[in-house]
């Protein structure tokens, strides 16, 4: 009879230890990403490589100002990503009226829509 405790005994404990385990590495994922250049590229490229990660990661991203500043910060200093925002913004009108919205808020930037505005008047005219 005791013999047959032994074997559950055993996997209880080795469940046990796993579980351990497995709950001290996923305590410290983030110090072991600081830390570990390889663990921090596989994490990324695991990300990367799932379109519904990449999609919840993104979000979490944007879900504060100071790294939603930071993504839109590095978007716009890559020269493929920020032509393609600003592609998405022109195609977009709703995105057209908050960059107008914005560029007219204050006084510099409303001189600076009308110059603009007034040069494509000009563009239209001599085209005729």
């Amino acid at each position: 009879m005791n013999a047959g405790r032994r074997p559950i005994r055993a996997a209880v404990w080795i469940t046990i230890a796993l579980l351990a385990g497995v709950g001290a590495c996923s305590g410290d994922i983030a110090g072991e990403m600081s830390r570990n250049a390889q663990v921090r590229d596989r994490v990324m490229h695991s990300i990367a490589a799932d379109s519904a990660l990449a999609v919840e990661m993104t979000e979490h991203l944007l879900g504060n100002d100071a790294l939603r500043r930071r993504v839109v910060e590095t978007m716009l200093a890559d020269d493929r990503s920020a032509q393609y925002v600003l592609a998405r913004i022109g195609s977009n009108p709703a995105a057209v009226d908050y960059v107008l919205q914005a560029a007219a808020s204050d006084s510099a930037g409303r001189e600076h829509l009308m110059t603009l505005l007034k040069g494509m008047q000009i563009a239209l005219r001599t085209k005729k």
